[in-house]
């Protein structure tokens, strides 16, 4: 079999495909003689050992060890990428006088059951009154799998009862505004163009509680020097 990725194989490669090669790299091998072990053959990204005294196990081939590779750089890049969407939507928010927070974790009931739930971004108005608040949650999506997984799954929901609006941050080229559902707001983030707004998020009702109060409590809000006004949406 060629020590080079077979013409077949995807890239990147599936995600249950791209977790049986790490199990492969960290384990002894053991084979699981499945349809994915079948697909890592054929693509020539591992190799099977068979010894007198011991079960057949895999090991990676030279290009399973590339796929790998190539797969963790992505992913490197991937959590960048993010990273910099949820800055640029944060120190924007906090720049119009919100406060923000990029680290809050928070526990919400969604059909009957209590989710933790860890928003991207989520502020509001710095004021006195709780109806004049304004709770926003900004989703952040620089990769079209993540941004149909959060669709399919609904995970988004969770944040209804403690966000007055919802926005999907997309990275350009994830997805059209068609493709979100019209419950929630659409803004466009280009790393050298900034953010723009492609749909407001309609406003709805909202809850919040003392254990909300007590996350943001424990929170640390985002903070950030003023930059230019050219990121306003």
């Amino acid at each position: 079999m060629s020590d080079g990725v077979d013409e077949s194989a995807p890239s990147p490669l599936p995600r249950r495909h791209a977790t049986r090669l790490r199990h492969y790299w960290r384990s002894q091998g053991w084979a699981h003689h499945d349809n994915i072990d079948i697909d890592l053959l054929r693509w020539g990204l591992i190799v099977e050992r068979i010894g007198r005294d011991t079960a057949s196990v895999f090991e990676l081939s030279r290009a399973g060890r590339n796929a790998l590779a190539e797969g963790l750089v992505a992913n490197r890049a991937a959590r960048q990428a993010h990273a910099e969407a949820v800055h640029a939507v944060a120190r924007h928010l906090a720049g119009a006088g919100r406060l923000v927070f990029t680290e809050l974790s928070i526990r919400t009931v969604h059909e009957g059951r209590w989710r933790s739930c860890k928003p991207d971004v989520f502020s509001l108005v710095r004021g006195l009154r709780a109806d004049h608040l304004a709770p926003q949650v900004h989703e952040i999506k620089v990769s079209r799998a993540d941004l149909l997984g959060e669709l399919r799954n609904a995970k988004i929901e969770r944040y209804r009862e403690l966000a007055a609006s919802i926005y999907f941050v997309l990275a350009d080229g994830v997805a059209s505004v068609s493709e979100i559902p019209s419950d929630y707001g659409v803004i466009f983030y280009d790393p050298a163009e900034g953010l723009r707004i492609a749909r407001i998020a309609p406003i709805g009702d909202y809850t919040l509680e003392t254990r909300h109060w007590m996350a943001l409590a424990k929170a640390r809000p985002f903070t950030a020097e003023h930059e230019s006004g050219q990121l306003a949406f």
